[in-house]
């Protein structure tokens, strides 16, 4: 295997420990004041969507790469955001369906510091438990997205199914890659090996475009890592694509799709499959939602010149 990029896990910085906009309200650690909106459901079909905050993250811009800092600063600020205080969104999503709840993502759980780990009060505050979820269907195995899988070394959801891609499994599981990672960087092998244990009794693994669930379908999207996957949604004439780590910074990659991350395992698959992507969707009018988008990171892509544009989704109100 030709050698890989691995970067230091992000860091975190103030809290914030929002719960869902129509039920209780969370008082911000950092004293600034009060957030409701957190969770926010929508329609597809017969299915219930909810979008959940799990925090964000401060990242730094330094870890995009394939344009020059002044550039992003511009673009940033072109989309009234403020370069030096980029916070980056953590989103998940609930299906509800069929009488069963199956939750996309699981977010980071207590890794990544105190402005994140919020979904499973969300989910609380939702009325769903954790022994309710009946699937849990990753995107991919970083640990924003299964560090909230576990609790303790054992599994938060204990009549979930884990469903993960066999790409993605080979790879984070791989002793042997993990060896060649930077050492400040194995730990994120080690918290891939603790889920799938976790799971070991109800762990599926999928390849390709598989059927995760009643009209849910895996869609292959790789190069943020090599098994990662987007999950098609479709029900009664209409359909969702929750896109997972397609996009980091929606101001900056919907302009330059060339621009990679950091944590990008192989940087120029992750810039040809967002390229590509985008050009697919602005042909329809595929409704679309992302890990990393804006809260609650619903929306459609639409051509903007010579590059894209993201529009959000207005408020759907059920």
């Amino acid at each position: 295997m030709k050698r890989r990029t691995f970067l230091k896990t992000f860091p975190a910085a103030a809290a914030l420990t929002a719960t869902a906009g129509i039920v209780p309200i969370a008082v911000m650690a950092d004293g600034h004041g009060t957030q409701v909106v957190a969770a926010q459901k929508f329609k597809i079909g017969d299915m219930i969507v909810t979008a959940i905050s799990d925090g964000y993250f401060n990242m730094p811009l330094n870890m995009l790469q394939g344009a020059d800092q002044e550039t992003i600063a511009q673009l940033l600020v072109a989309g009234h955001q403020d370069p030096a205080n980029f916070r980056a969104a953590v989103n998940a999503y609930l299906v509800q369906s069929g009488g069963e709840n199956w939750l996309i993502d699981a977010g980071t759980g207590s890794v990544f510091g105190p402005t994140l780990g919020d979904l499973p009060s969300v989910l609380s505050a939702l009325g769903v438990q954790p022994g309710d979820v009946s699937k849990l269907i990753v995107t991919h195995m970083h640990g924003d997205h299964i560090g909230g899988a576990i609790a303790d070394g054992a599994a938060l959801y204990p009549n979930a199914e884990l469903v993960v891609t066999k790409t993605d499994v080979d790879f984070w599981t791989s002793k042997d890659i993990q060896a060649q990672a930077p050492e400040n960087f194995r730990e994120a092998f080690d918290l891939a090996m603790g889920v799938i244990a976790a799971y070991q009794d109800r762990l599926r693994i999928v390849e390709g475009e598989a059927d995760l669930a009643p009209g849910l379908v895996g869609r292959p999207m790789p190069g943020h890592t090599l098994g990662h996957q987007g999950v098609m949604l479709e029900s009664a004439g209409d359909s969702l694509l929750i896109w997972g780590d397609i996009v980091h910074v929606s101001h900056v990659q919907m302009t330059h799709p060339e621009v990679t991350i950091g944590f990008d395992t192989d940087q120029e698959l992750a810039a040809k499959t967002r390229a590509d992507l985008f050009a697919s969707l602005v042909k329809g009018d595929q409704k679309i939602a992302g890990m990393h988008m804006p809260f609650p990171g619903v929306g459609y892509v639409e051509k903007s010149g010579e590059a894209y544009r993201f529009t959000p989704a207005t408020w759907d109100y059920l």
